[in-house]
């Protein structure tokens, strides 16, 4: 099923296997990923990122943001996106995907908005 696919996929993820946690996400996008497609794109472009294809991952993780714009997962997904943009140098895009994030998601948890200060520290947005 898609998931147990993803669960998979994200137990491999935890082990850096970025090979078969990319294999996992792709499965679930191959078949029929109904609701699971946000999460499968997620784990797509988070084991991407690992490989560091980060064109790929951006695909990726734009994909999972145009999934559904306002899931509970959408920031993390443009945050994966502005982390892909940063490593391929798109410093601009990924401050702007970043500042999108902040506008578009004000209220986010403790621990993304953490992750998303770090990005944009990296990034050095103003």
């Amino acid at each position: 099923t898609a998931e147990r696919a993803i669960a998979d996929g994200q137990a491999a993820l935890g082990r850096q296997d970025y090979t078969a946690a990319a294999t996992a996400a792709r499965e679930v996008l191959q078949g029929r990923p109904g609701p699971r497609a946000q999460d499968a794109n997620l784990l797509l472009g988070e084991a991407l990122l690992g490989e560091r294809q980060f064109q790929n991952a951006a695909l990726a993780f734009n994909d999972a943001y145009n999934v559904n714009r306002r899931s509970s997962r959408a920031p993390e997904a443009l945050l994966g996106l502005a982390n892909s943009f940063q490593g391929f140098g798109a410093r601009r895009e990924a401050c702007d995907t970043l500042a999108q994030l902040r506008s578009d998601f004000p209220r986010l948890s403790p621990a993304l908005a953490q992750r998303v200060e770090y990005s944009r520290r990296r990034a050095q947005c103003r």
